[in-house]
């Protein structure tokens, strides 16, 4: 290529291009693949530089205060990149802030081609686990000594821009054909860097397929084998002995053979004997086996020996992808190791997370169907990533919000199954799965995906009767979701806008084309097909107002109604005495006559799908029509499923076992509602449907034990049946870490309470004693809220406080909604403080020095008026049991000590934990949550003298135990 290519970065006071400055401006030239000119100036921006952007970049007002201004700047740096396509990473940054500058200095703004490197990394690399420049760089082995220099960042973007446009240039020439008739017709971005390289010379064009990739229908891929197995290995073991299971990890064992030095854990070997015990007796067995236990392989092991022996498969559930991907890539490797024998472990996941290779053919086989920028962006990188794909799990892609929305159009499903019609059918990635599930000795999978195999009666997962939970603390909450309905206004307008979209897009536009293309003479069949999509179509569009219509007025009903927010949702329950209003009964039969209206319109609807398949039989032979009138069948079920669902829910209302209750977005101009119905009870149903029915359940967590008890999670998960029949074991695993000279418990006595006091002055308090705790831990704090509103407060007080210390402050939801972002931008800040709620009390792993300070603002006790909470306790208060005690005070322990667990990762880790919830030494509950810590050191008292405490302690090291 010939092209002259500049590679661009700006380091700027803030993120808004009118508003903040650019102050540093890095540059590289790039002609016929080689670097030949750089540009680095730095600019007095004439305003103050942030604190925290000195602390980033390194640069102060001192040091540019002698530097020229932009408007001298911007003479010098047109020329260099005149004539030249623009290359950025995260390209629509820098983009504003050159526009604005030359807007502002009476340039016109750059009109130009621009290459965004995040973006061509996206297709190019499609399987990274992180797009950020640093990430990339480590990924690919790239220098990057100087990040947040505008300078160092150009040059590593132009290594990386170079790596990628030689990918780019050995891509297939059918890929490039694609990606080409793909976005020929579009304003894409990429568009014309794609079609150079589909016009460039031949000499260096992949004519070939790479090797082990095939051609069908013109999508290339990588093909895989549906294996035609019986079951389980079975066979390799005579007999299965406890003694030879816990042998793998005794001091003698091969464990200790394959590790020198290795130490042999005592927590571990009894967790693993008592499993290896409980599969033999045919018992279940609850476990709770504290951080550092190595509780993953003390399951693994038992299961893989078992498995073997009885020719039973073994079922493995976790609640996080993570854990899956970490018994995938670190454990399951290490047992292959150390384990004498064969043995098959699979990862089998819920089918839409496997790609249809039938749904990505007829979207990129037919340009035009792209409504976006996203959704070119993600067809294009799905069709790079099939060439690499082994597995064509969504997992392996990283996919923001935009493109992720997009993943339902190529999403494996059971409705949009033609089986053995499918040219892709003998190289189906979810068959593929599937088949190697039915083989596997141990089967890895997800809570989801087990308690729905429960709901349909055993129908997802191959047959087995021995089952590991892991993060069984989750089990009773994804029971209640699973085991209950939910009815979305974005399900069912989603589902109709695949079946028609803007008067000439969709799958029944699609499906009229088609047939069009397949007509011959004056064949009534094909006439009367034809005639039929076409009422389909009028009948969508009543459908669409009748589904409009009832939405609209459960919108309003609880808008008008509601008795809680959350999040911008507002939260109406429907209670048996909702309707003894008057007015609110008049407003809910309106709702009754409109959802009558919209069964008689589905009812059409059906009759004319039905009549789409009777007269499409002849024409099942062609498989783009057989492939597109199985997707239209497949989203009318779905529509179906909802209108029954929405239905039972409007017939549900005065249930006694199921807690129901609706929310609406308030912001929204769209009828944005959800409907919920969840069983108030969980336990007996997982009694009836899984407890009773398996030979054996293990389930293990670091926290179900109350006060070191498991009455709470055994009466709460349904096992007290279990128990009473003595088919019940429990075991409590310390962890190994001495928590007495690791971590330090501090509550303030001092400081304001969380009752009695208004949210706003003791967010204030807060801030305040926050600032100096941060400033005395110099940052590497993980503060944890309960409430997302607290947090954003606190939030705007600390930062500016902060950043005059050099600190910097992270939030959920304010600087990111990526958990797994803001923790490496956390741990990358030498001085950083990161605020999480909910999902940061748990599964946020951060080990060493980078964090050293837990803060807790209130204990995590549920909202009272949540509705399944409200439904539970008040079911207790009914039965003359004390909820408060005795689910209230138990949840928000469970969740405490997984917060408490996120500060000691490690055996070296050393840290403080300081609590501003002053119920927890005051109330006569408090102790409990204190009792069912691994026994901290405790200490209690002034702010000030909690403050002198913590750095005293954070401070000293760790005393080498050697």
């Amino acid at each position: 290529m010939s092209e002259t290519y500049v590679i661009i970065d700006f380091e700027t006071t803030g993120l808004h291009a009118y508003k903040d400055r650019i102050i540093e401006i890095g540059a590289v030239k790039i002609q016929d693949g080689r670097v030949v000119e750089t540009f680095h100036r730095r600019v007095n921006p004439g305003i103050k530089i942030p604190p925290y952007i000195s602390e980033l970049t390194g640069l102060t007002d001192e040091l540019l205060e002698d530097e020229p201004s932009l408007e001298e700047v911007l003479p010098e740096f047109l020329p260099f990149y005149s004539d030249a396509i623009l290359v950025a990473h995260n390209a629509d940054f820098d983009m504003r802030f050159l526009n604005a500058a030359l807007d502002e200095s009476g340039y016109l703004e750059y009109a130009g081609e621009v290459v965004d490197t995040l973006q061509l990394a996206q297709i190019l690399w499609p399987r990274e686990n992180s797009y950020a420049l640093e990430a990339l760089a480590t990924s690919h082995d790239l220098t990057h000594d100087q990040p947040h220099q505008a300078l160092s960042d150009a040059q590593v973007t132009a290594e990386m821009f170079l790596l990628l446009l030689h990918r780019a240039q050995t891509m297939p020439f059918l890929l490039l054909q694609q990606i080409t008739g793909l976005t020929e017709y579009t304003d894409w971005p990429l568009r014309h860097f794609f079609r150079r390289l589909a016009e460039g010379s031949t000499s260096i064009l992949q004519l070939d397929e790479p090797e082990g990739c095939m051609t069908i229908d013109q999508l290339m891929h990588r093909p895989v084998q549906i294996e035609v197995v019986d079951g389980p290995t079975g066979g390799a073991l005579s007999e299965f002995d406890v003694a030879d299971v816990v042998h793998v990890l005794e001091k003698d064992g091969p464990m200790s053979d394959l590790m020198p030095g290795y130490e042999e854990r005592p927590q571990q070997i009894d967790m693993m004997r008592q499993v290896a015990e409980a599969f033999q007796d045919q018992k279940h067995l609850i476990v709770e086996a504290g951080t550092g236990t190595g509780k993953s392989l003390a399951y693994l092991i038992p299961s893989v020996y078992y498995a073997i022996a009885k020719g039973e498969r073994v079922v493995v559930a976790t609640h996080t992808i993570n854990l899956q991907e970490q018994l995938k890539e670190r454990d399951i490797p290490l047992l292959k190791q150390v384990i004498p024998f064969d043995f098959s472990i699979e990862v089998f996941k819920g089918r839409a997370n496997y790609v249809c290779m039938r749904k990505v053919a007829m979207n990129v086989n037919n340009p035009g169907l792209q409504l976006d920028h996203a959704e070119t962006t993600f067809f294009v990188r799905i069709i790079t990533w099939l060439i690499e794909t082994g597995g064509g799990d969504r997992e392996e892609l990283s996919l923001n919000g935009e493109q992720s929305d997009h993943w339902s159009k190529v999403a494996s499903g059971a409705d949009s199954c033609i089986m053995k019609a499918c040219p892709w059918f003998r190289n189906c990635y979810y068959h593929k799965a599937r088949a190697r599930a039915q083989h596997a000795d141990v089967l890895i999978t997800n809570h989801s995906l087990v308690l729905t195999d429960v709901k349909t009666e055993h129908n997802v997962l191959p047959g087995y009767q021995y089952l590991v939970l892991d993060e069984a603390h989750h089990m009773e909450d994804e029971a209640t979701k699973h085991l209950g309905t939910e009815v979305s206004y974005f399900q069912m307008y989603g589902a109709l806008n695949r079946l028609l979209r803007d008067k000439n897009r969709g799958l029944l536009f699609q499906l009229l084309q088609k047939i069009d293309v397949l007509q011959s003479g004056d064949s009534s069949t094909h006439t009367d097909l034809r005639a039929t999509v076409e009422k389909t179509l009028e009948q969508i569009g009543d459908l669409r107002e009748a589904t409009e219509d009832v939405f609209r007025q459960l919108h309003n009903f609880i808008l008008k109604n509601a008795n809680g927010s959350d999040a911008g949702r507002q939260t109406l329950r429907l209670k048996p005495d909702t309707f003894q209003d008057e007015t609110m009964k008049t407003a809910w039969d309106g709702i009754a006559s409109a959802s009558e209206n919209l069964q008689t319109e589905v009812r059409s609807m059906r009759k004319l799908v039905g009549r789409l398949e009777e007269l499409g039989e002849s024409l099942m032979k062609d498989e783009m029509f057989a492939g597109l009138l199985t997707d239209v069948n497949g989203q009318v079920k779905e529509l179906d499923q909802g209108w029954q669902d929405l239905a039972y829910f409007l017939r549900s209302v005065g249930s006694e076992s199921s807690v129901l209750w609706m929310e609406a977005d308030d912001k929204s101009m769209r009828p944005v509602v959800f409907l919920y119905s969840a069983p108030i009870d969980v336990g007996p149903l997982l009694n009836t449907h899984l407890f009773s029915k398996k030979e054996s359940v293990v389930l293990a967590s670091a926290t179900l034990t109350i006060n070191n008890e498991f009455k709470y999670a055994i009466h709460q998960l349904g096992l007290y049946e279990s128990q009473q029949q003595d088919r019940l074991k429990t075991l409590l695993v310390d962890s190994p870490f001495h928590y007495k000279k690791q971590a330090l418990l501090c509550v303030p006595n001092d400081c304001l309470p969380v009752k009695g006091v208004q949210e706003d002055v003791f967010t204030t308090s807060f801030a305040e004693s926050l600032t100096n705790l941060a400033r005395v831990s110099q940052g590497r704090a993980l503060v944890l809220f309960t409430s997302h509103r607290m947090l954003r407060e606190t939030y705007h007080k600390v930062k500016p406080m902060l950043a005059e210390h050099g600190i910097t402050v992270l939030a959920h939801g304010v600087d990111s909604s990526s958990r797994h972002r803001l923790v490496q931008e956390f741990q990358r800040h030498p001085k950083a403080v990161l605020f999480g709620a909910n999902s940061f009390w748990e599964g946020v792993d951060i080990p060493g020095e980078d964090l050293s300070l837990l803060v807790i603002a209130r204990l995590p006790f549920w909202p009272p008026n949540q509705p399944v909470v409200e439904a539970r306790t008040e079911k207790m208060e009914r039965e003359g049991r004390n909820s408060f005690m005795e689910y209230s005070v138990p949840q928000a322990i469970i969740r405490f000590k997984q917060g408490f667990g996120r500060l000691i990762r490690t055996r070296r880790d050393r840290g403080a934990i300081v609590v501003y919830d002053r119920r927890i030494t005051e109330s006569r509950y408090g102790r409990h949550f204190i009792r069912s810590l691994p026994g901290p050191w405790f200490y209690q008292g002034t702010e000030r003298e909690v403050l002198k405490t913590v750095y005293n302690w954070l401070k000293t090291p760790l005393a080498d135990e050697s």
